[in-house]
């Protein structure tokens, strides 16, 4: 009777166990010292943050609250402990949607439409630090759906599309004329990316271009900010390859590095990276790597899984077999160290889709097998980051797990910063900072997860849930992480005040124990 009253005690707290989760490990490295909120009001709000680095940000606030006809939009000026140090109002025409923004020099410019039916007619503000504002009316010649904005010196670059096929205008405001530069309005071309080099005011526009062969390839074109050509980049990809995309390292020197993803097909799922040299604009060399050859890019798995199918790769390695796999990947700029090595980092993600029946589908949106299909989102399920030497060899990798995280449209998620040795990777879900921090072959700590800070320890969230969240990396080892919070606080005789906030949180990695 005793050993059926013991095991009916164990039966009855194992599921108990089995239901406690494993506590998630924060981080001991980052920090959050400073935050900022906007109180918002019934009116609707949007926010824009633009990043000026070292010089602080500039909060905008567009709001439909109408002064003398026009719409009243707000901004204020933080610095690098996001203390206030000026607001002032914009008063936007009804027709006027920002379209663009960026920050140059200490100015910071806004990009706007002017007219409701005249795409070709743009507004740019130009902000000093001063909080003085410089406004005037730009024109495009021709209607452009904007993709890239950039400024160099006195030159607005614009880059997008004009009847399917991309186009770069640049525009030099005190002569006020715009300039179309040529090569790039071809239909079987596609803009892929504008690298700014700001030291030395010069500009690459990568595209991808499909060849008589049927073959895709990159091309990189670096110009000045006055529009002149320096340098034109032709990737021969070599036979049976294509690549996807390409970003490419500032021109350096005549030396320039142009990486990416490649597939045996012209098709969007990739099968490795590839990395070309470039000197005074020919090209060196291209090599290609496999997914299988990076030491890491399996390990967003779990370990089991991991080992498994690093295990099947070896056996088809002793066999003189390949091993392949096919990925979505969004490349991010690549980055370059002060040790001689250049990063390359990217996004794995897949297109999700749902049908009639109720079943996932990987086919786009129409029909299958007459079954029409709905997109569902894009699913990220993680990061790499690969380092290269210019010999355009592997050195080291890592990856960097992405969980539950869907999103409409397809931009960047992880954030990425390079601080002395280490590289910080971080991205921002329902209120939570994820990060994970390398050096070289070492991780120096693995994957953590911490809460956005509050002001008042007093308050709550009132969801997990949030909106507009966005992290983007500031400067040297900082970032910082905004969004929208609903919050409460416990009162008197048990009821509870709440506000709704938008926030902005400085994030810093704080190997030595500084905070600036």
């Amino acid at each position: 009777m005793k050993k059926l009253l013991l095991l009916l005690c164990i039966a009855i707290q194992l599921p108990l166990v089995a239901q406690k989760k494993k506590e998630k490990d924060t981080s001991n490295l980052l920090v959050q010292p400073n935050r900022v909120e906007f109180e918002l009001k019934k009116i609707q709000q949007d926010f824009t943050i633009i990043n000026g680095g070292y010089d602080g940000l500039l909060v905008l606030e567009e709001t439909y609250k109408k002064v003398d006809g026009k719409f009243n939009w707000n901004l204020t000026k933080l610095d690098t402990a996001l203390q206030k140090q000026w607001e002032r109002s914009l008063f936007i025409d009804i027709n006027g949607r920002l379209i663009g923004y960026e920050y140059f020099g200490g100015k910071y410019y806004l990009l706007l439409t002017a007219s409701q039916y005249r795409m070709q007619d743009l507004m740019v503000y130009e902000i000093d630090e001063e909080a003085n504002v410089n406004e005037f009316e730009i024109t495009t010649v021709f209607p452009i759906r904007m993709e890239y904005f950039e400024v160099i010196g006195e030159t607005l670059i614009l880059g997008g599309n004009v009847n399917g096929k991309p186009a770069i205008i640049t525009y030099n405001v005190n002569e006020k004329k715009p300039k179309v530069l040529p090569g790039f309005y071809e239909s079987r071309n596609q803009l892929m990316d504008i690298i700014i080099d700001d030291d030395e005011e010069m500009f690459t526009v990568v595209v991808r271009e499909k060849l008589v062969s049927r073959q895709y390839t990159i091309r990189a074109k670096t110009f000045t900010s006055e529009g002149l050509m320096v340098q034109d980049l032709f990737i021969t990809p070599g036979e049976k390859k294509n690549l996807i995309d390409g970003a490419s390292t500032t021109f350096d020197n005549g030396i320039q590095l142009v990486a990416g993803a490649h597939s045996k097909r012209s098709t969007s799922y990739s099968k490795g990276l590839y990395l070309s040299k470039f000197v005074n604009g020919r090209q060196q060399f291209i090599k290609y790597h496999n997914f299988a050859d990076l030491e890491n890019f399996f390990g967003y798995l779990n370990d089991k899984r991991e080992q498994r199918i690093k295990a099947r790769i070896k056996r088809r390695k002793d066999l003189g077999k390949n091993s392949k796999f096919n990925y979505r990947l969004l490349i991010h700029e690549m980055r370059e160290l002060d040790n001689g090595v250049n990063l390359m980092v990217a996004e794995a993600y897949y297109p999700r889709y749902s049908s009639a029946n109720g079943f996932n589908s990987p086919y786009s949106y129409g029909y299958r097998g007459g079954t029409p299909t709905t997109f569902m989102g894009y699913k990220f399920t993680h990061a790499i980051v690969v380092a290269f030497n210019n010999n355009g060899e592997i050195v080291w990798d890592h990856s960097f797990k992405i969980k539950d995280v869907q999103t409409y449209s397809l931009d960047k998620l992880v954030a990425v910063g390079s601080y002395s040795d280490e590289t910080i990777l971080m991205y921002l879900d329902e209120n939570e900072i994820r990060s994970k921090i390398v050096r070289e072959n070492d991780v120096v700590e693995g994957k953590t997860y911490n809460p956005v800070k509050l002001n008042d320890d007093t308050e709550e969230l009132r969801s997990k849930s949030s909106s507009d969240e966005d992290l983007d990396h500031w400067y040297e080892e900082c970032f910082y992480a905004s969004g929208v919070q609903s919050l409460s606080k416990p009162g008197s005789l048990g009821f509870k005040s709440s506000r709704k906030v938008f926030y902005i949180n400085k994030i810093q990695y704080n190997s030595e124990g500084l905070v600036n």
